[in-house]
């Protein structure tokens, strides 16, 4: 069985059952960062995430520019669960090729397990599953593409805050999974202000391993809107890949 699976079974089933003391943030986006909260966005709650990215790849020789246009739709069932549903509009320009469609569609669940208490990180779980039944032929999968993830997050001070994740994924075509491992350092540099660094890997026994660092600032215009900006690079090939990519989180149900 492969470690990392073992790895979340365990760690998942020692903290199911683990007292909640503190407070849920008031706020939760997953943008704009890879990392991803364990805390859920609120009981009853709906929120939308959108963005925009341009993404430049000249790695592999050849030269492609991808703009995505995402969108995720979240919904608070209870204190502990939210759900998902997500889905992107892509354009794919490689050399004299262009490419446009809706990317699958991915169902998701995230389930908060503990809040934390001072050392303890909070813990949660989050489960994604990419259907291949909608889509751009050239973008949908195989085959279904589930995905999970062990969520985990610490706040070092006030203002400091540290999120990690480690997860498998499969791609809906190859039956090896890739790894997914990310850590994000934010700090509140103002009442509305946040800033970030984060490092994201992915691993996979039939590629090289994949390494980036994307950095961006987050603003709340309102308690329950949040415009972001960030920037990513490959650690392995700085001067042929970048990304930008910018968006807006919104909490419908929060004043």
């Amino acid at each position: 069985m492969n470690k990392t699976i073992i790895l979340i079974a365990l760690m998942t089933f020692t903290i199911i059952g683990k007292s909640q003391t503190n407070d849920s943030p008031e706020f939760v986006a997953d943008r704009p960062g890879i990392a991803t909260s364990p805390f859920i966005i609120g009981p009853q709650s709906f929120q939308i995430g959108s963005g925009f990215s341009i993404e430049n790849d000249h790695r592999e020789n050849q030269s492609m520019q991808t703009m995505l246009w995402n969108t995720t739709l979240q919904y608070g069932i209870n204190e502990h669960v939210d759900v998902s549903l997500q889905t992107d509009y892509a354009f794919e320009k490689a050399d004299s090729v262009n490419v446009s469609g809706f990317n699958p569609l991915t169902v998701g669940t995230k389930f908060l397990i503990s809040e934390g208490n001072k050392f303890i990180p909070a813990f949660g779980l989050l489960f994604n599953l990419t259907l291949p039944y909608f889509g751009h032929d050239n973008f949908k999968p195989d085959n279904l593409g589930p995905s999970i993830y062990l969520l985990m997050e610490n706040d070092i001070t006030d203002k400091l805050n540290i999120c990690y994740n480690v997860g498998l994924e499969y791609d809906g075509t190859s039956a090896v999974p890739t790894e997914l491992v990310t850590i994000c350092l934010s700090y509140d540099i103002a009442e509305k202000i946040n800033i970030f660094v984060e490092n994201y890997n992915w691993f996979s026994s039939e590629s090289k391993p994949e390494n980036y660092f994307d950095c961006g600032i987050t603003y709340m215009i309102r308690e329950n809107i949040q415009l972001d900006l960030s920037g990513h690079l490959d650690l392995r090939n700085v001067e042929k890949y970048n990304m930008i990519d910018f968006g807006i989180t919104w909490n419908f149900n929060r004043n």
